[in-house]
């Protein structure tokens, strides 16, 4: 049976599965491959395809699609264009070359008449892309929140876990899990890169949001112009006392889940777009999104008219997602094999490459939550606080101090302050004035997911 041409641009975890994946498909094979490094380690079949630049895979005419595995956003989509204007179809994980180069990208496809799989690039092994696709054709998406980077959510896990099983532990301070810890184990279990920043800053799940939202919303959002917190970036980072504050009986009892998100949503004629550590309720709306565990991935999306619908899937790990790259292979494919002969393609729609849209102002949102920072025990430093508040007009609900958690000799000791609803730009006012207190440190702003 005739197969379509593939050729795989980068060889490392995620190219090996896909190799391995294409060796029993029915409707593709591996027919050349590009690597930097053409003498490393490889199998007999691998190295039989092997060339060192990624321009000769493109021009073999043996290549039907090009499936971009670099890793690497500018070069990455360059591969991409070229292979587009010679009239390849390209399926690629690479989220960041997507997000950045959308417009280029679509419309040079759209112009060529040939498919771009993208599956991959959100959600790992969830069908989120082709699921937002056919979710906007049918209705008006009107928000989107995501657990999109199941790197994050495997660290924020890991520290929850240790903490509630040490939770009565008169020395829980040191029973706790430092988030670098964390973020050691999911190295050494393949979820986190030897570089992790591109997950732990927010970025990967900025781009993540950037392509749900040109799907959502039929425009196109440059990531620079979207908001974004990481979980431990140059200004703050999570602590393990925040899960025991969460998670004690003695303050919030598991009231709230910690996670990194990525949110949508309609304000006005915008869509505001945002990444950001943020509580959510285990017991709300958003109840399936706060039990996304592990690796997971887990994007609640709400329309018009078909309400709210909830996917979830692995998120972390190459084998996830090889199944996207893969099923994005077999339905290129099958377009192929179909249309050989008849000069006719119809391969997976591409998406329009709307003009630049302009996300809403996220000063202006509406934001409530808890502001924590770690301060020594002395005298004023909470009047400080609440002078700052004041003169932001940040109302205060209560103040808890969590004492099982005290550093060094000046007690330091992480403190927790319920706020109302305020304007989000305001709160983070507040939080540039704490940094700047002699002695106060850590500052940041835990803000309860609601849509």
């Amino acid at each position: 049976m005739a197969k379509a041409g593939v050729g795989l641009l980068g060889i490392g975890n995620i190219g090996k599965e896909v190799f391995a994946y294409l060796k029993s498909s029915n409707n593709a094979q591996v027919t050349r491959v590009a690597r930097r490094r053409i003498n490393a380690p490889a199998p007999a079949a691998i190295k039989k395809l092997v060339t060192r630049r990624a321009e000769t895979v493109i021009a073999d005419p043996s290549v039907d699609i090009v499936v971009e595995l670099t890793g690497d956003g500018k070069r990455g989509a360059q591969y991409m264009l070229d292979a587009i204007d010679q009239g390849q179809h390209v399926v690629t994980a690479n989220k960041e070359a997507i997000a950045v180069r959308w417009r280029d990208i679509m419309s040079l496809a759209r112009k060529r008449g040939v498919s771009v799989g993208f599956e991959a690039t959100v959600g790992g092994g969830m069908p989120v892309v082709r699921a937002m696709q056919r979710h906007n054709a049918a209705d008006d998406i009107q928000s989107f929140a995501g657990i999109l980077n199941g790197t994050c959510n495997f660290i924020l896990g890991r520290m929850k876990e240790y903490v509630v099983r040490h939770m009565d532990d008169p020395n829980i301070q040191k029973r706790s899990l430092p988030l670098e810890d964390a973020l050691a184990e999911a190295q050494k279990l393949g979820y986190a890169e030897p570089d992790p920043t591109m997950d732990i800053n927010g970025f990967d799940t900025k781009f993540k949001v950037a392509i749900l939202a040109n799907l959502a919303f039929d425009s196109y959002f440059d990531p620079n112009d979207i908001y974004c917190e990481g979980i431990w970036d140059q200004n703050q980072r999570i602590l393990a006392s925040d899960f025991y504050f969460l998670h004690h009986q003695r303050y919030l009892g598991g009231k709230y889940a910690l996670k990194l998100v990525g949110v949508a949503e309609r304000t006005g004629r915008r869509p505001t777009l945002r990444v950001h550590p943020a509580l959510i309720e285990t017991d709300g709306p958003l109840a399936d999104l706060a039990a996304v565990e592990g690796s997971f991935n887990g994007l609640t999306v709400e329309g018009r008219r078909l309400g709210t619908q909830f996917i979830k899937g692995l998120g972390a790990g190459p084998k996830p997602t090889t199944i996207s790259v893969a099923s994005d292979i077999h339905e290129i494919a099958a377009a192929v094999l179909s249309s050989r002969g008849t000069g006719c393609h119809a391969g997976p729609p591409v998406p329009a490459a709307r003009r630049a849209g302009s996300p809403g102002n996220v000063d202006r949102v509406q934001t409530r939550g808890f502001i924590r920072s770690v301060s020594p025990d002395v005298k004023g430093v909470y009047a400080k606080k609440l002078d700052i508040l004041a003169r932001h007009k940040v109302n205060v609900q209560s103040v808890v101090n969590v004492k099982e958690f005290v550093y060094g000799r000046d007690r330091y000791m992480p403190d927790y302050i319920e706020i109302d609803p305020a304007p989000d730009g305001a709160v983070r006012e507040v939080l540039k004035a704490f940094r700047r207190l002699r002695g106060v440190r850590d500052p940041m702003y835990f803000r309860i997911l609601e849509l």
